[in-house]
Formats: C-alpha cells, sequence, structure tokens
C-alpha cells in the first residue's frame, strides 16, 4: 500500500514538474510605428510595411524554434510583443500555429501554400489587433 502511495505521489510530482519549466513560445521587437498616430496613407502604408515585415519575423522565429525541438506537434502560440523605443509601452498579440502548419512545415508536404496562408493570416492579424 506504500508503495503505491509513493509511486502515485512520484508520478504526480514528475507530471507537475514538466509543466513548470515550460516558457511560452515569444517574440519582441521594439518599433515607434504602431504608436504614431495615422494621419495619411503614407503612415498607413508604413505601418503595413512594418506588419509585412513582423510575419516574416514570426515565422523565422518559428522556423528556428521547429529546428531547435523537431518533435514539437499540435497547435502552439507564440506571444508576439511590440514595445516603443523607450520600453513604456507594449502591445501583446497571440499568434497561432495550427498543427496544418506545422505538419507542412515539417514534411514540407503543402509547404508553399501552408508559408503563404500563414504569412497572409498573421498579417491580417496583426493588423486587427493594432
Amino acid at each position: 500500500m506504500k508503495q503505491i502511495v509513493f509511486l502515485i505521489v512520484l508520478f504526480s510530482t514528475f507530471s507537475y514538474g514538466q509543466f513548470t519549466f515550460f516558457q511560452p513560445y515569444k517574440l519582441e521587437i521594439t518599433s515607434d510605428i504602431p504608436y504614431e498616430p495615422l494621419r495619411t496613407e503614407i503612415d498607413e502604408m508604413r505601418l503595413g510595411l512594418e506588419a509585412q515585415e513582423w510575419s516574416v519575423e514570426i515565422l523565422k522565429y518559428w522556423m528556428s524554434e521547429m529546428q531547435k525541438a523537431p518533435f514539437i506537434s499540435g497547435d502552439h502560440r507564440v506571444i508576439f510583443i511590440i514595445y516603443d523605443s523607450s520600453k513604456s509601452r507594449k502591445i501583446t498579440i497571440p499568434i497561432f500555429v495550427r498543427e496544418k502548419t506545422i505538419k507542412a512545415f515539417k514534411t514540407e508536404e503543402g509547404f508553399q501554400n501552408q508559408y503563404m496562408e500563414f504569412i497572409s493570416n498573421t498579417y491580417e492579424w496583426i493588423l486587427r489587433n493594432l
């Protein structure tokens, strides 16, 4: 009986310990563009171009994370944080990476379609959340 209780405590401690060391995927950048007022079309274009660059940076970050941990599967979330230059304000945007995207990036089956879909969805999501 004592052995069973000991094993239960041991396994529960082990499973709890697995999750306490989990670090969320996080990408931080510094830019003043999202904090500036959008008065003209040029300001809107600058923000759009910046958001396109961020989408590509998120993709690069995710691909590097997949290379570090090739066992990644399932849906995941990348926390994208935009700081202003003085680091006094921040915008936090969760970016979702779906399982089908991860599978396509691993196997290269449908890679081109998922690549374009990920970039465009991320771009739209960033602009909606600014």
